[in-house]
């Protein structure tokens, strides 16, 4: 069952800011029949629609996201047209020498494809009229949903898994048969911007909260992991409640799955897992589903335990009670309490996915940020949390700057010349790596530089109160910036907008360094567009190194001395509308050893060869 963390909030200091929205809720129920040899399933759903918002509701929208897989869909035609899509999506058609790339998808025969096909749909008991659009079915309700009131709808379909999926499908690199993500109908969000009715393109997504009470029914061989509590180990067996054989003379066994508050419901399945577990320190059951690189996996399971508990040290309570690490699917995703990962040959490889997926349970799963909408809010400052991770807890090393690896990848990409607006929802980006850039590195700049201008610990504390005020709202960016302003005491927006909403840089240099008198001036100049408060050390001849500070006037504040053990001065203010700056060190010029600005590299400056002296 789900953690108290839900039956008393107050306990934890949880409170929902007063300036916290609405949410809907949604009560499924599902009986699932696989056939795992055809792998097509029967399904029947009900789900209980509560309307928490002032809407009066007349038309509701479901994602059929298995209706992508199949030749001339939308994924299908986006993956021929994106220049620079990722091969394994591809099928070169021509020569090595003339290469002619098509979609893999584009050449799945009708047994091989996904679909999700309905049989009946009722609300409250009356026939619902719906069209199915791509991946998209379109509701019109027979009766409104008033604000306040709720509607019980039910359906009948079939549904078959693509050989082919993005992160899911059947037979998977690792034999793993069933790799269930994205598979049943779905009811898509509703917040203050009304329905969110997007096509299942390539990815990221975005629902709202529900309680799910899955049954499974499939080959009695096969052992099951994903989303909720099985309520049923004393029929199931498989390691579940350590319970390791329970025998049957039935064909089939029927898995029943609860889970409380979550945003969605996924799920694998292979006669071959092995299933260990552990525990946490405060007692989050960990489970291990896994066939291949068993010596990877029992790597996994020594580090995991720590990596949840740093992460609720440095945000806040896992609030169910276990969490899943499964080999599935393709690549790697997050789910509610799971997350499917594809193979594990290099244990590196596969500490450092996991660390990032379950990162992703704060910011997809108990947040639950609008990937669409943000996908570089939700894959930034997840990678800045795996980051952080990485270096105190499996390296062991706290350094101070650990977001360097993506620091350099955006660089990489802003030097290409072909950078995209980074506001543009997740799908309809025009290149791959400008998506994954955008989201991944410069999402990840974004928290860094945030930590360097409000302090690290001034961020800690901006995580925990983001986390208390913000657990289970859908919020957003500036949500997140106005707790960073109310920990640090300074103005931050400015920095939100010029580094998210514009393709403008940070550029600085040391432009002069010269005697006057028995002193020396130094002449700074801003060659970027975006403005920043600078840490520089200086290093004399024959002296002990310190530090300088140059705050900007957009922020009315100053950070604490990062440099705990060097003496600090804070020089007057920059002004952010001046090119140049300049001033005086109370050191002879030929004492002046070396100067350089950001000495430990945080900022995403293209040009450091001007940043030493």
């Amino acid at each position: 069952m789900i953690r108290s963390f839900f039956l008393s909030l107050a306990a934890i200091g949880f409170s929902i800011s007063a300036a916290a929205q609405w949410q809907q809720h949604i009560d499924y129920q599902m009986d699932i029949q696989m056939d795992v040899k055809t792998f097509q399933y029967q399904g029947k759903q009900v789900a209980v629609y509560e309307n928490h918002s002032p809407d009066t509701l007349r038309t509701m929208f479901y994602h059929l996201y298995l209706n992508a897989f199949q030749p001339n869909s939308q994924m299908d035609k986006n993956m021929q047209q994106v220049p620079d899509m990722p091969a394994r999506f591809m099928h070169n058609a021509g020569t090595e020498a003339e290469p002619k790339y098509i979609s893999k998808l584009s050449l799945l025969k009708e047994s091989e494809q996904g679909f999700i096909r309905l049989h009946s749909l009722m609300q409250n008991g009356k026939a619902a009229s719906y069209k199915v659009v791509g991946t998209i079915l379109q509701v019109t309700l027979p009766e409104p949903i008033l604000p306040q009131g709720k509607a019980t709808l039910t359906m009948d379909y079939t549904a078959q898994i693509p050989t082919m999926g993005l992160r899911m499908g059947r037979n998977s690199s690792d034999g793993v048969a069933l790799s269930l993500s994205q598979w049943y109908p779905r009811i898509c969000a509703y917040d203050s911007q009304g329905w969110h009715p997007y096509q299942y393109i390539f990815g990221e997504f975005y629902g709202d909260w529900a309680n799910f009470d899955v049954k499974i029914t499939l080959d009695k061989n096969y052992m099951v992991a994903g989303t909720g509590t099985l309520q049923n180990p004393e029929q199931i067996g498989f390691g579940y409640q350590n319970i390791k054989e329970v025998k049957t003379h039935q064909k089939t066994r029927t898995w029943h799955f609860k889970a409380e508050r979550v945003i969605d419901f996924s799920w694998a399945a292979d006669p071959a897992y092995q299933h260990d577990v552990v525990k946490t320190k405060g007692g989050v059951e960990l489970h291990f589903f896994y066939k291949n690189f068993p010596e990877s996996w029992k790597q996994l399971q020594q580090i995991m335990p720590e990596v949840l508990d740093f992460y609720e040290a440095k945000v806040g309570k896992y609030p169910w009670d276990h969490y899943s690490f499964i080999q599935a699917g393709q690549g790697a995703m997050e789910y509610a309490m799971c997350t499917f990962i594809e193979g594990g040959k290099d244990p590196k490889t596969l500490i450092r996915t996991a660390c990032h997926e379950l990162a992703h349970t704060w910011f997809e799963h108990i947040f639950a940020i609008d990937e669409q909408q943000y996908p570089w809010f939700d894959e930034g400052f997840t990678c800045f949390l795996q980051l952080w991770a990485d270096a105190e807890v499996v390296q062991k090393d706290p350094v101070a700057n650990f977001s360097d690896s993506r620091r350099k990848a955006f660089l990489d990409y802003i030097q290409d010349n072909q950078e995209e607006d980074p506001s543009i929802r997740a799908d309809f980006f025009e290149r791959t790596r400008s998506y994954f850039s955008t989201a991944y590195a410069k999402g990840t700049m974004f928290a860094s530089h945030l930590d360097y201008i409000i302090g690290r610990r001034a961020m800690e504390r901006t995580f925990k109160r983001f986390y208390k005020e913000y657990a289970f709202t859908h919020p957003t960016p500036e949500n997140f910036v106005r707790c960073a302003e109310k920990e640090s005491g300074m103005q931050l927006f400015w920095f939100l907008n010029e580094f998210m909403h514009t393709n403008h840089h940070i550029g600085y240099c040391i432009e002069k360094v010269e005697a006057k008198g028995d002193k020396t001036l130094v002449t700074l100049s801003k060659k970027g567009r975006i403005p920043m408060p600078l840490d520089l050390i200086v290093i004399p001849n024959g002296q002990k190194p310190f530090s300088l500070y140059i705050p900007i006037d957009l922020t009315f504040g100053e950070k604490p001395n990062p440099f705990i053990n060097m003496e600090r001065i804070v020089l007057p203010v920059w002004n952010w509308a001046e090119n140049t700056y300049q001033f005086e060190l109370d050191l002879p010029f030929t004492k002046v050893r070396n100067i350089s600005i950001d000495p430990q590299e945080f900022m995403a400056d293209p040009n450091t060869e001007c940043h030493n002296y």
